[in-house]
């Protein structure tokens, strides 16, 4: 039987960089660099969020190849951390953020190799090198003064007085046989963040459609989570064709937000499964599971806020046709007949404030450190802070200080904004 030799790619990809953040790594599909006989039959992808900042991957394919058997190199890529991480460069290519990689074809582990790999940026976009670096001439961070590296995803050759941005690649080869072939697919890795995001985990779907049937035939996403509550949200956009599905206690909102976002807004109870299954799934956008601040979060100090028929106030978080998602001291549906809502923000007198950490902080009779204190407001660990009327937000002349304007019991006080917190409701 004649062999043949293929590459292949197994891509794992940073979420966008940022500096406000730190994207540790994103999920991708089997890639293939050139055209082949092998479809995808089959995928079963799940995906569980973890109670201590990891998230598993477990990924089940089915593979159809028509044509000899061949033996095909693969390469999981894992692109170096970035954002406000300055994480040092690791010689042997094993990445620093993911843990316990495994897979497995047949039935048998394949053993794999770490290196170094570049990546190029043109007008093709993003490309892969595979060609593994030379890593006793290309210096990273932890090897070289980082005033000659513009971030922390990139190594400088001092021969060759050169900057290339890289990744961690892991190789291993992978004997498929006629016919079908089982791959399976682990890994661990520590989730991205951002400040308006507890956690973020983004996977690319697309590279699915790169295969001989441009598409995967039969199709099932699962995600779990090992909180015995875990609440987060996803644009569902590229899971339209069928609903989700939940197996188990939790709850599914399908949404739209206050920025006319559409969302699908999940709350897992113990031991459930969110699920979706689709046939002939040929994705155009890729996926991202957020925390729930994506969704909560407005432009600027500003909430809407939802008033039902009894005068009860809620945190608007999205419109679910004729009912709002809304929060109080937790997330629930009301129904919008008999509903108000408003605009809540520190600009329009509206809303509260409290300290942002544990401690005691001063209230000034004047938006100014040289004012007179009026007072103190205190937040003890292990109790809710106090909370004070917001009056205003104005800035501090001749500075870049902004202050929350309060009422301080029979008195008007004022706060430093990066002392205090706003909340549109007193919770």
């Amino acid at each position: 039987m004649k062999h043949l030799l293929t590459t292949l790619l197994l891509v794992l990809a940073l979420g966008a960089r940022a500096n406000d953040g730190i994207y540790y790594t994103s999920g991708n599909f089997l890639v293939p660099i050139a055209e082949t006989d092998i479809s995808v039959a089959k995928e079963i992808l799940t995906i569980t969020i973890g109670k201590d900042s990891l998230a598993m991957v477990d990924v089940y394919y089915e593979f159809f190849n028509g044509g000899e058997a061949k033996t095909v190199t693969m390469a999981f890529e894992a692109e170096a951390p970035a954002g406000d991480m300055w994480q040092p460069l690791n010689q042997q290519g094993v990445h620093p953020c993911i843990k316990d990689f495994t897979v497995t074809m047949n039935g048998k582990t394949l053993v794999y190799d770490n290196k170094v790999i570049a990546i190029h940026f043109g007008e093709a976009g993003r490309v892969t090198d595979f060609t593994p670096l030379d890593m006793t001439q290309w210096k990273g961070v932890g090897e070289v003064d980082n005033d000659f590296l513009p971030s922390c995803d990139c190594v400088y050759n001092a021969s060759l007085d050169s900057i290339t941005s890289f990744a961690y690649g892991y190789f291993f080869k992978a004997p498929f046989a006629k016919g079908k072939n089982i791959v399976h697919h682990t890994y661990s890795f520590r989730m991205s963040r951002n400040v308006t995001e507890k956690f973020l985990i983004p996977y690319w779907l697309t590279p699915a459609t790169r295969w001989a049937n441009n598409q995967v035939d039969d199709f099932t996403l699962r995600i779990k989570a090992e909180a015995p509550v875990q609440e987060f949200c996803m644009a569902d956009a590229i899971f339209e064709a069928s609903p989700f599905t939940m197996v188990g206690d939790g709850d599914i909102y399908e949404m739209t937000t206050v920025s006319e976002e559409h969302f699908a807004f999940v709350r897992l109870g113990n031991d459930a499964v969110l699920e979706w299954h689709g046939k002939n799934f040929s994705p155009t956008e890729e996926m991202t599971i957020n925390s729930p601040e994506r969704v909560l979060m407005n432009a600027g100090w500003s909430d809407l806020v939802v008033v039902d028929k009894d005068g009860m106030e809620y945190r608007f978080v999205g419109d679910c046709g004729e009912e709002y998602l809304v929060m109080a001291q937790d997330y629930g549906l009301i129904p919008k007949k008999g509903c108000r809502t408003y605009e809540s923000s520190p600009f329009n007198g509206t809303g509260w404030v409290v300290a942002k950490e544990p401690g005691r902080y001063n209230v000034r009779q004047e938006p100014t450190t040289k004012s007179p204190v009026v007072g103190t407001i205190t937040y003890e660990e292990g109790y809710l802070p106090e909370a004070y009327p917001c009056l205003d937000q104005v800035q501090e002349p001749d500075t870049w200080y902004w202050w929350f304007k309060i009422r301080y019991g029979d008195k008007v006080g004022y706060i430093r904004t990066d002392l205090a917190d706003w909340h549109s409701l007193n919770l």
